[in-house]
Parts: C-alpha cells; structure tokens; sequence
C-alpha cells in the first residue's frame, strides 16, 4: 500500500523519455519526472521515492527529500496566506497547507513555524502548529545521557521548550545556556534528567553517567563560572594539575578544551582558559 507523505518503496514499471512510472496501489502508476530516477535503474527494480499529492490531486512521486513528512515536526516558513488558512515550503513543489483551526497563532507570510505534519479526515497531509496533540508531556522510557534530536522551542522563564525526537516535550534550562539556540533548529541533545513525573531536562553538552553527575565539559564550565569566568589551567597544564582538578589525563583534557574552543565557548589567555558564552 503507497503511504502519502512519507518515503516508499516502489516498483519500477517502465521508463519513458518523459520519466519513469512506478507501480501503485491497485493497478495504478505514479510518475517520476525525467532526471530523477537514479541511474542505471531499470524496470523491476524498487526505488525509495516520496509521495504526495500535487495541485491536480493528483499522486505523484520524487526523490527529492523534504524538508519534513508525515508524523514528523519541523520548523519551516509561511510562504501564503489566503482565506482558509497559510502555505509552508517543505521543499516540495506544492506547499504544505496549515488550516487556519490548526494555527495556534495566526500565522503571516515569512514568518517561520514550528509544525507537526499529520494527515487529516479527509487524508489530505497537512500541518498544524497546535503541538500540544502531538506532543507528549513526558517520557518515562528516556535514560539520562540518551543522545536526541531536539528542536528549540519557544523561550520561557525557566529557559527553552525543547522537542525531542519528534515526540516529547523536555526544557532547556537557562543556566544551561551557554549560547542561545535559534527557534526552530534541530540540534544533537542529551538528556540531563528524567524526573519522577517523566518530564525530561535537556543538555547540549555530552552527560557523565558514570555516577559523577556531569561531564567534563559541564566540570570546566562550571569551574570558569565559580572564578568569574577565567581560571589558570589550559590545555598547556601539566598532567599532574590537570589530573588533581578534573581526574583525567592531558590527552582527554585537551580534546575537551578543543571542542569548547572550536564552538567559541572558551578561549585561552595568560596561561588559563576564559569563559566566552557566561
């Protein structure tokens, strides 16, 4: 059965100087224009395709890949606006239709908008930024350290609604912040804490679970926080320094400070390491 809006498998019927056309549902075709079927595919063989409908109503396929499809969240920009509702590019030549009952805010052209695709009682693919029914509150099945996928959310007082692996709700807490996310960016996560409720608290630093409750990154940050931001040891320390302060060797250290340095959270002056992002 050809599923709508999502990725499938097809059947290669036959090849015209037009395009290809693939085995459906029923006896029906679906055509892939010329320049799309990879090469050296020949009829029989099977090829992942996208299918959606176009302006006609028509099913169409492409192996060209969206910018979301069904059952998945993303943030993507108004393009129109008409009296029934606003128009997403999703990459696709038809944009994604957000009805106006399923905007929780009024949506304006250029704007951008976090959205979850679903497929209405009709079975048309749509889009709505009503999160709150497609996702969840909580998780009790996520481990700490897990590594997701997370879309920055809305800011609030605690810090960033975070939406996680399409599915979940988590916070991003503000004293976690060491730079600030851009709304709508997916971004590797970890989970910092699962709460007895199954509320997730989210990191963008990489989670000890060895016990110790927080990851060398977390440690240096954390030691430049308590000095006001600088602190005399760097990756020019000697090992027996470096040991005494983080129970590593130099070798670990040293990539640690790498990956701070080459994200602009810490540099390195007067023989110590500066906290950039405070």
């Amino acid at each position: 059965m050809v599923k709508f809006g999502q990725f499938n498998y097809l059947k290669i019927v036959r090849k015209t100087g037009r395009g290809t056309f693939l085995a459906g549902d029923s006896n029906s075709e679906l055509f892939l224009p010329k320049g799309q079927t990879p090469e050296f595919c020949e009829a029989g063989d099977k090829i992942e395709v996208f299918v959606y409908r176009n302006s006609d109503n028509e099913a169409v396929a492409t192996t060209k890949r969206p910018r979301a499809e069904l059952g998945s969240i993303a943030c993507l920009e108004v393009v129109s606006v008409n009296d029934v509702g606003a128009f997403l590019d999703w990459g696709l030549p038809k944009d994604l239709f957000a009805p106006f009952g399923q905007q929780a805010k009024k949506m304006e052209k250029g704007e951008r908008h976090i959205v979850a695709v679903y497929e209405d009682n009709t079975g048309r693919i749509a889009a709505s930024s009503k999160l709150n029914r497609f996702v969840k509150p909580e998780s009790r099945n996520m481990k700490r350290g897990q590594v997701v996928e997370a879309i920055v959310g809305d800011k609030t007082d605690l810090g960033f609604k975070m939406i996680i692996n399409s599915k979940f709700w988590g916070v991003l807490h503000k004293n976690d912040v060491l730079q600030v996310p851009n709304y709508g960016k997916k971004i590797k996560a970890y989970i910092k804490t699962v709460r007895t409720d199954g509320r997730l608290d989210i990191s963008l630093t990489e989670i000890d679970i060895d016990g110790s409750g927080e990851s060398l990154h977390s440690k240096v940050i954390n030691l430049l926080k308590e000095n006001n931001g600088f602190y005399e040891i760097s990756d020019k320390s000697s090992p027996e320094l470096i040991y005494n302060h983080f129970a590593v060797s130099k070798k670990v250290f040293k990539a640690t400070l790498g990956n701070l340095y080459k994200k602009k959270i810490i540099s390195f002056e007067n023989n110590g390491t500066k906290l950039l992002k405070k």
